[in-house]
């Protein structure tokens, strides 16, 4: 007969509501984000609304960089305080705000006009954004409180795996339903509902990480202004190798990902793949990315988090491979547009395999690496530098005029394979703070000193 598992102390009864609180935080936004995909529906409605392919790549970098270079300027506030869970309260009342204007300007999209519609979308779209990097930061220090780092891996794996899955058997349908040419609703209804579905998923999910009982820091740094902070790149680039070198993987990561918003508009656009494929895509997406965790979250709790970096960037090179060369393989053997459409569903699913992965290690690898006081000064520096490299997608749309897409797709496949060979090189951080403390070198013998005699 199998035996229940009690919490008895208080302390463990805490840490498994928040470790729950927090996967729930997860499974909802996984929910909500692929109900409302950048690089996918939010893609497909820019288009359908005659928005120009710049504007295709700038959503990508308005959800990246809205979320990552706030960082920065929240660091030097949060880093003076105990208790960082109250920033996030108030970022999560802007955010569900934003989101409710973004979903009104979908729906009255057609009294607007195409220009204001697009342009207040975008708008909100930042808004939403920016509220998530002004919280981001202090979801990550309050997680780095709360997870140990042997839970971690498994944390952010069945936020992802448990999220994916719902994402799978709710958005992917739903979206498949809503975006094909039978849709029930006309356009821009249909989207307009996927983002009523997404806000509540999104404020569920936030109220969820409130809940969290967030323990006070035991050690905080000092308050820093903004420009202190900035002060603090090259010190910290040039003082610490591992962090640098971990900074310049994820850089050229973030430029291996260039192509992302332009997979889908290469497919209907120039493969001339059926519209009904989007929702195909965006289920092999999401549940590659959920059943990954599975592998993930034991390879980050048991093999370290660098040798799960190294495996997400060796995958993610065949990402934009395989675009290439799946129109060549179809005209080798005249396979027909729908039967291209679903052998295109393969750079989805890596994708998928790839995402969950590569995030994880990245949010861990700095957790670990970093020392709590100083940890949230290496995030805020390490997300700044990474938001404004989300913007490189915008370069993408001017690169497909110049390059065309495969030119595009063969620059992602070299930053990618860059990318992964210098995460090689990067060290375990668990290792290096396993590493027992060198011990202090004896003080040189000096000659004794003798006192004279005081002179009036």
């Amino acid at each position: 007969m199998r035996r229940k598992i009690r919490f008895i102390t208080p302390g463990r009864r805490v840490a498994a509501r928040d470790y729950w609180f927090g996967i729930a935080n997860g499974v909802l936004f996984t929910l909500a984000e692929a109900l409302s995909d950048a690089n996918l529906v939010l893609a497909l409605f820019i288009r359908e609304l005659g928005g120009p392919l710049t504007l295709v790549g700038l959503l990508p970098s308005l959800k990246n960089g809205g979320w990552l270079l706030p960082q920065l300027v929240a660091a030097g506030r949060l880093q003076a305080r105990r208790l960082v869970l109250p920033v996030y309260r108030k970022a999560s009342i802007a955010r569900v705000i934003a989101w409710s204007a973004l979903t009104a300007t979908i729906f009255f999209a057609p009294e607007l006009g195409r220009g204001p519609a697009l342009w207040l979308f975008l708008l909100f779209y930042a808004a939403y954004n920016l509220g998530g990097g002004a919280s981001g930061l202090a979801f990550q220090v309050v997680v780095a409180k709360v997870i140990p780092p042997s839970r971690r891996g498994s944390f952010f794996g069945y936020r992802n795996l448990l999220g994916g899955l719902l994402a799978f058997f709710i958005a992917g349908p739903l979206v498949r339903t809503l975006i094909s040419q039978g849709s029930p609703l006309p356009f821009p209804y249909n989207y307009s509902l996927l983002m009523a579905v997404a806000l509540i998923c999104i404020a569920v999910g936030l109220f969820a990480f409130n809940m969290v009982r967030e323990p006070a820091a035991e050690e905080v740094g000092q308050r820093e202004t903004t420009r202190a902070m900035l002060s603090h790149i090259p010190r910290l680039l040039r003082g610490d190798a591992h962090y640098r070198r971990f900074i310049v993987v994820r850089l050229l990561g973030r430029l291996g990902m260039i192509a992302d918003p332009f997979y889908i508009i290469y497919a209907l656009e120039v493969l001339h793949v059926p519209a009904q494929m989007v929702g195909v895509y965006l289920a092999t997406r999401t549940i590659s990315a959920a059943l990954s965790n599975l592998l993930w979250g034991r390879i980050a709790d048991r093999q370290g988090i660098q040798r799960l970096l190294v495996l997400t960037s060796r995958l993610t090179v065949a990402v934009p491979v395989m675009a290439l060369a799946l129109p060549f393989i179809a005209w080798l053997f005249n396979l027909h547009s729908i039967w291209l459409g679903w052998a295109f569903g393969v750079v989805f699913l890596l994708i998928g395999l790839t995402v969950d992965g590569s995030a994880t290690a990245g949010l861990t690898y700095l957790m670990e690496l970093a020392s709590p006081a100083d940890r949230p000064r290496y995030i805020g520096v390490s997300n700044t530098l990474l938001g404004i490299a989300t913007f490189l997608p915008v370069l993408g749309g001017i690169l497909v005029d110049l390059v065309q897409y495969e030119g595009l797709f063969a620059i992602a496949a070299l930053a990618s394979f860059t990318a992964w060979r210098m995460a090689l090189l990067l060290p375990e951080p668990r290792a290096l703070a396993e590493k027992p403390a060198e011990p202090p070198e004896p003080p040189e013998p000096t000659e004794p000193v003798i006192e004279q005699p005081h002179v009036p």
